[in-house]
Parts: C-alpha cells; structure tokens; sequence
C-alpha cells in the first residue's frame, strides 16, 4: 500500500525559532510540517495563560492545508501552566477548532516518560525559577518523582549557533545518581540532534519537548510505523500502536 502524504501541523510561539528549522530536518517520508504562531513575546503568567484561547484560530488555519491529519501546541510552559489537566483542556481546544486529532508538549512530554518506565527524573530547563517550579510540579502532579531540577540556561548560549553541545556539557556532570531518565524541557531549547549523544554519555533515557512532540503527532496522524527519530531511545520502542 502505497503511504500518502501526511501533514503535521504545529502552532509555534512566536519566539520560537527551533522547531521549524529542526523538524524538516528530520526527512521522515512522506512527512511535511505546516506551523502557524502565537504570541508569546515573554514567558508572562498572563501571555502563557492566554496561549490556550489564541491557539484555537491557529488551529482551524492549519486544518485548511491539504494532507493535515493532526495537530499540537508545540509550547511546553503553555501547555502546563495551568497545573495537571490544563493540557487536556488544551488538546480540547485544538480539536474543536480544528476538527483534527490534537495534542501538546505537556501531554506528549508525559506518555514519552512513561512508555520509557521513567520514574525518577533529573528536569534540565532554561526557564526561571517561577516556571521551572511549575514545571517541576506538573511532573510530580503526574506521578512522577524529580530528584534534581536545573534551570535559567541562557539560551543564546546555543540557539545562534545551532549547538547542542553546550547543553549536553550542562547536563551530563548533573545527573545524579538516583534518576533514571532525563527530561529536558522548552521547544525553544532542545536539540534533537543531541539526544542520542547525550544518552550515550550518561547511560539513560533522554527525552525532550520536541522529541516528545514529534513522536507523539505521528502516532496520532497514523503514520504507520515508527520512526528512528534521531537514534533516540524513545523512537526505538516497540509500543508504536498502543502509546
């Protein structure tokens, strides 16, 4: 049978200059990504809150392209910073104007983990403290434990020059022990070019908002089979169809 082609659509915020230079690069075929933008000029309780209403037109736009058989908010803060559940109400938004399978970072991020078996996290973010706290207890409203959080990495240190390495020297000296995974959060920060070799250099499962976002569309826009999204651990998994 021959695999026709499948759209990704994927509203941004709009400082968001990662996602729509990483994700073409991924070359899965017969896969194209379509992104649409909302505002989000700070990281503001007020801008993140009202990411939810603003991303329902962004939604019914990217439904009008052809081959579009999915759609996420791909923001992490956005879709969290209403506590447990909030990314749910998110995903209900999306659907509804859209009229297409939706999902977000946030709840991505979250059955990534868990088809890993994570449980006990080390959370690398570049947010502030006040957002990072938030964060941190949207994954432990969730079930999970974070035995170490890390945040505030300047990220003009690595978004210019597009290099991951900076992060990975940040996070591999940092990992405790304990954790047995790591979660590195913001679409606007991780780079999945560096996933695999971070994980080979600690030992442990890495997953990211773009990694999570990007696994967790095309099982919902029905691509058929998985992907090796960048040699990570996570796009290896056997749980394609039940994830």
């Amino acid at each position: 049978m021959t695999l026709e082609p499948i759209g990704l659509g994927i509203i941004t915020p709009s400082a968001n200059s990662i996602m729509e230079r990483d994700f073409p690069r991924l070359e899965i075929p017969k896969v194209g990504f379509h992104f649409s933008r909302v505002l989000n000029s700070e990281d503001s309780l007020e801008q993140l809150s009202a990411m939810k209403e603003r991303a329902r037109e962004a939604a019914q736009l990217l439904s009008h392209a052809r081959w579009v058989k999915a759609v996420a908010l791909g923001c992490t803060s956005g879709s969290f910073i209403g506590g447990v559940g909030y990314d749910e109400g998110v995903s209900d938004v999306l659907t509804e104007a859209s009229g297409l399978p939706s999902i977000t970072t946030s709840s991505s991020i979250l059955v990534a983990l868990r088809a890993l078996g994570l449980r006990k996290l080390a959370v690398f973010d570049p947010y502030e403290p006040w957002l990072s706290a938030k964060l941190v207890a949207y994954l432990q409203g969730n079930g999970f434990e974070v035995v170490a959080s890390h945040c505030n990495f300047g990220m003009v240190r690595t978004e210019g020059l597009d290099d991951y390495q900076p992060i990975n020297e940040w996070i591999a000296p940092r990992m405790p022990d304990e954790a047995d995974g790591v979660y590195i959060g913001c679409t606007n920060f991780t780079w999945l070019r560096g996933i695999a070799p971070l994980e080979k250099a600690i030992g442990r499962p890495v997953v990211t908002s773009n990694l999570a976002t990007v696994w967790k569309l095309l099982q919902i826009a029905g691509y058929p089979h998985p992907v090796p999204i960048a040699g990570t651990r996570l796009s290896q998994l056997d749980v394609w169809e039940t994830a």
